[in-house]
């Protein structure tokens, strides 16, 4: 097993065990709109790849959002075929949420994880493990719910 997928792993497993800090409720499905520039682009752990981010809404609130990830090489290509595991992390706090987002290819390099289970305000991390092919590598990129 990959250390990044192992991590994750053990990241979401804290997660369901902890359950989190709020009652449950199930939040409505979000809508799947990326439109515009992305609303932020990391690099990979590695510096290989390049992970450009929209968020449906494109400013999270509180309950089930969606991302999309576009996930290109270092020319910019697009690297298509990849399985993504995605956990929302809340670093503040120390916990992931109790739903893993289900991740789709929707067209060559591009990539949807919905739900995104942002079921508190704050900042939160996508702990993002990357494989396929020789590819293991990860990326976090962060955003503000509110």
């Amino acid at each position: 097993m990959t250390r990044g997928i192992a991590l994750l792993g053990a990241l979401l497993g804290a997660a369901l065990v902890t359950g989190g800090c709020g009652e449950s409720t199930t939040p409505e499905a979000p809508v799947l709109e990326f439109p515009g520039a992305p609303a932020l682009t990391v690099p990979s752990a590695s510096g290989q790849l390049t992970v450009a981010v929209w968020w449906s809404p494109a400013q999270p609130t509180v309950g089930y959002d969606a991302a999309q990830l576009a996930i290109t090489d270092a020319a910019g290509a697009p690297v298509s075929g990849l399985t993504l595991t995605i956990v929302p992390w809340m670093v503040a706090h120390g916990h992931g949420a109790s739903v893993e987002p289900a991740v789709s290819e929707t067209m060559p390099g591009v990539y949807v994880a919905t739900p995104v289970d942002f079921y508190m305000a704050g900042n939160w991390e996508l702990m993002t493990a990357i494989a396929g092919g020789a590819i293991d590598d990860s990326a976090q990129p962060t955003v503000e719910v509110r």
